[in-house]
C-alpha cells in the first residue's frame, strides 16, 4: 500500500492484458468460426459434387429401379461415405435415407474424434414422411439453385434434425445431361461451434497463464520503476526538513535520471545557500554587536565628558580643552559611521540616482592616490601609482568613484605592515590596488564585500565593516566588475574590470 504507483501500474497492465485477451478471444472466435465454416463449406461442396456424380453415373440403372431418388441406394451411399445425404427429385419429392439416426451418429462421433470434444447425444425423431415444403426457405432455395445447375451452400435451421446445419446442394444429371435431381448434403454447425469454443478455451487458458506471468513481471518492473521515485521523495522530504545533505545518487539515462540529477543539484545549491545564510547571519549578528558597541562607545564618551563639564568636575582650562577635543573626535567617528550606513542604504536602492557625467578616470585615480599618500605617511606606507595612459574617459560620478578608490586604498594601507607599499596600477581596462600586508583567508574571500563582514584584529578595531560593501555598490552602479585575490602575509589585490573607454572622446581630449 506504500507503493501506490507500482500498484496502479500493475493494475493497468492487468487491465490492458485482460482487455487484450477479451478482444483477441472474441476476434479469434469470430474469425476462426468463419474460417472453419468456409473450409467446411468448400469440403461439403466437393463431397456433394462427388456424390452427385456417383448418382449421375448410375442414373440409368436407378431409373429402372424406381428413379434416382432411390432410398435404398441413398442409404447405401450413406454407409459408404458416412454422410447425411438427401435427394430431391424433379417433382420436388424429398427422399431420406433409411436408418438415418445411426449413420448421422457415427458421422458425428468421427467428426469429434480429432478434437476430443464431448459429443452431445443425437436427437431421435420418429420415422415420418418429410415433404419438400417442410424444409426451410434457405434449404429450398439451395435446391432450386441446384436444379438451375449451381452448387451452393447455406447455413440454416434444419426442421428435420431440429438444429442449425450447413447444407450443400448439387445437381444430378441423367444420361442425356438433363438435371433430374438435387443432392443435399448436411453437416451440423454444432460441431464447428464445439471446435471453435475448444480453440477459444485454449486461447483463454494461454491468456490466463500469460496474465499471471505478466502480473508477476509488472510487479517486478513497477517496483524497479518506482524505487528511484521513492528515493527522490525521501530526499525531497529531507529538504523540506532543512536537511540538504541527502542525495538521490540515481544514475539512469532517462527522464527519471535527469530529474534525480536536478534534485541533487538543487540540494547542493540549497546546502550552499544555507551555509551562506548561516555565515551571513553570523556576520550580521557580529555587525550589529559591533555597531552597537561602536555607537555606544562615542555616545558614552561624549555623555561622560558633557556631564563632567556641566557638573564643573573639570575646571582646568587645559583639561577642558582636552575634553572638547575628545568629544569632537568621537562625534566625527559617530558621523562617519552614520554616513556609511546612509551611503550603503542609498546605493543599494536602485531608485537612488547618482550624478554621472563624462570624466577622466585617470584624474580620479591620481586624486585618490594623492589623498591616500597622506594616510600612508603615518605608517610609513608608500603609495606607488603607475598608469599606462593619461586619459581613460568614462561616464560616472567623480565623487563616488573617488570614494570607492579611497576605501580600497585605505584598507590596503590599514592592513599593510610598517614601511610597506601599496601599488595602484591601470593597465588597459584593469585597475588594481595591491598591498603586501596580512591578507585575507581563502574561506573568507567570498564574503569580503558583504556589508556585515569585518576581519578581526588590531588593524581593524575601528572599522565598521561597511567600507567594502559601499565600494562594491559604487562599482555595480558604474558597471565595474570588482573582485579580490589574496595570499595571506604575501599579497592582496583588489581587481576592478572597467567598462570600455570612450575612445573618440579620448582622441578629442588628446588633441
Amino acid at each position: 500500500m506504500h507503493n501506490k504507483i507500482a500498484l496502479k501500474l500493475t493494475l493497468y497492465f492487468a487491465a490492458v492484458l485482460l482487455v487484450f485477451a477479451l478482444v483477441v478471444g472474441g476476434s479469434f472466435a469470430h474469425f476462426f468460426r468463419e474460417h472453419t465454416v468456409d473450409i467446411k463449406s468448400t469440403e461439403l461442396k466437393q463431397r456433394a459434387v462427388r456424390i452427385a456424380e456417383v448418382l449421375s453415373e448410375n442414373a440409368g440403372w436407378l431409373e429402372k429401379r424406381g428413379g434416382i431418388a432411390n432410398t435404398r441406394f441413398i442409404s447405401y451411399i450413406n454407409n459408404i461415405t458416412m454422410e447425411d445425404v438427401w435427394v430431391v427429385n424433379s417433382d420436388r419429392e424429398l427422399k431420406l435415407p433409411q436408418r438415418m439416426n445411426h449413420h448421422m451418429g457415427m458421422h458425428r462421433r468421427m467428426m469429434h474424434a480429432d478434437t476430443q470434444a464431448q459429443v452431445p447425444p443425437l436427437k431421435e425423431f420418429p420415422r415420418r414422411s418429410v415433404t419438400f415444403e417442410q424444409l426451410s426457405d434457405v434449404t429450398r432455395n439451395c435446391v432450386e439453385q441446384a436444379f438451375a445447375g449451381t452448387v451452393s451452400v447455406a447455413e440454416d435451421f434444419n426442421p428435420v434434425r431440429e438444429e442449425t446445419m450447413l447444407c450443400a446442394a448439387a445437381p444430378v444429371y441423367d444420361e442425356n445431361g438433363a438435371i433430374q435431381a438435387a443432392v443435399l448434403l448436411h453437416y451440423p454447425v454444432q460441431g464447428l461451434q464445439s471446435a471453435t469454443w475448444e480453440g477459444v478455451r485454449i486461447l483463454l487458458l494461454s491468456c490466463a497463464i500469460a496474465l499471471l506471468l505478466v502480473s508477476f513481471l509488472s510487479v517486478l518492473f513497477s517496483w524497479k520503476f518506482t524505487r528511484p521515485l521513492n528515493r527522490m521523495k525521501e530526499v525531497a522530504q529531507k529538504m523540506a526538513e532543512h536537511d540538504y545533505t541527502e542525495r538521490c545518487s540515481i544514475k539512469q539515462n532517462d527522464e527519471i535520471g535527469a530529474l534525480a540529477a536536478t534534485l541533487d543539484e538543487l540540494g547542493s545549491r540549497l546546502l550552499d545557500a544555507d551555509e551562506a545564510g548561516r555565515k551571513l547571519e553570523k556576520l550580521r549578528r557580529s555587525f550589529i554587536a559591533n555597531i552597537s558597541h561602536e555607537l555606544r562607545t562615542p555616545v558614552t564618551v561624549i555623555r561622560g565628558s558633557l556631564e563632567a563639564l556641566n557638573d564643573k568636575v573639570v575646571t582646568d582650562k587645559e583639561e577642558v580643552e582636552q575634553y572638547y577635543r575628545q568629544m569632537l573626535k568621537e562625534s566625527l567617528f559617530l558621523q562617519r559611521l552614520i554616513n556609511d550606513l546612509l551611503d550603503l542604504s542609498r546605493l543599494q536602492n536602485t531608485d537612488f540616482p547618482i550624478e554621472k557625467e563624462n570624466i577622466n578616470l585617470c584624474d580620479v585615480v591620481q586624486d585618490a592616490a594623492r589623498a591616500s599618500k597622506q594616510l600612508g605617511q603615518k605608517k610609513g606606507v608608500h603609495v606607488d601609482v603607475k598608469l599606462d595612459r593619461n586619459v581613460y574617459l568614462m561616464e560616472g560620478d567623480y565623487g563616488r568613484l573617488r570614494q570607492m578608490l579611497m576605501i580600497f586604498l585605505d584598507n590596503s594601507i590599514k592592513f599593510s605592515h610598517e614601511g610597506g607599499s601599496v601599488e595602484l596600477r591601470l593597465l588597459g581596462d584593469r585597475l588594481t590596488v595591491t598591498d603586501h600586508g596580512s591578507g585575507v583567508k581563502q574561506e573568507d574571500l567570498p564574503y569580503v564585500f558583504e556589508r556585515f563582514y569585518k576581519t578581526r584584529g588590531e588593524a581593524n578595531k575601528n572599522g565598521s565593516g561597511l567600507g567594502l560593501a559601499i565600494a562594491r555598490e559604487i562599482a555595480l552602479r558604474h558597471n565595474i566588475k570588482v573582485s579580490m585575490e589574496s595570499v595571506p602575509d604575501e599579497e592582496t589585490a583588489v581587481i576592478m574590470i572597467l567598462p570600455p573607454a570612450g575612445e573618440d572622446a579620448e582622441n578629442e581630449l588628446r588633441m
